[in-house]
């Protein structure tokens, strides 16, 4: 009755903290040597995004600029072509 599974109390722990640590151990594995190298790849990554985003932003004020010029040039063209009529 001291025990559970054949095991005593004090191997129990000891079993459980082995387990912990392997566990630990293989965590810190896997955020250091596995996924440490993405780091600053996924770094990267986030900086074109941004870089995207801000020209993009550039070309959609672009696009609506050159929208009010060539609406501009019609109305002017629509003006010429009615005084060559008259």
């Amino acid at each position: 009755m001291h025990g559970l599974g054949g095991l005593t109390w004090g191997e129990w722990a000891s079993l459980i903290a082995i387990i912990t640590f392997l566990a630990g151990l293989i965590s810190l594995l896997f955020k250091y040597a596995i996924f440490g190298p993405f780091r600053g790849d996924i770094k990267e990554l986030n900086q074109n995004f941004t870089l995207l985003n801000h020209n993009l932003a550039e070309l959609k004020s672009d696009i609506s600029r050159l929208d009010r010029r060539a609406d501009e040039h019609d109305r002017r063209l629509d003006r010429h072509h009615e005084k060559i009529k008259n």
